[in-house]
């Protein structure tokens, strides 16, 4: 397979799903590793609101170290991705 062409191993169902990043393909693995994309991209969505929050309202409070206040956020922003998802979810 050359790289310009797509994948023909791929049902429709299953190329729709990766390109809508939605998991529903059918594919049990596919649909684990499309999960795993939503909820990095929602992170990381998450992680660019919550990052200007950290000095303008003390976010971390306690004198953590600049690390430990990244981790804290980073640690917040996939709580939020996890519950967009959830609320997705509900039918």
């Amino acid at each position: 397979m050359k790289l310009d062409q797509p994948a023909t191993e791929f049902t429709k169902r299953e190329l729709a799903a990766i390109h809508l990043c939605v998991p529903d393909s059918g594919n049990d693995e596919l649909d684990a590793m499309i999960r795993r994309a939503q909820r990095e991209r929602l992170a990381g969505q998450a992680l660019r609101a919550l990052l200007p929050m950290v000095n303008i309202k003390g976010y971390v409070i306690g004198g953590l170290s600049a690390d430990e206040k990244i981790a804290a956020v980073a640690k917040e922003s996939y709580m939020v991705a996890d519950a967009l998802i959830a609320a997705g979810e509900v039918k």
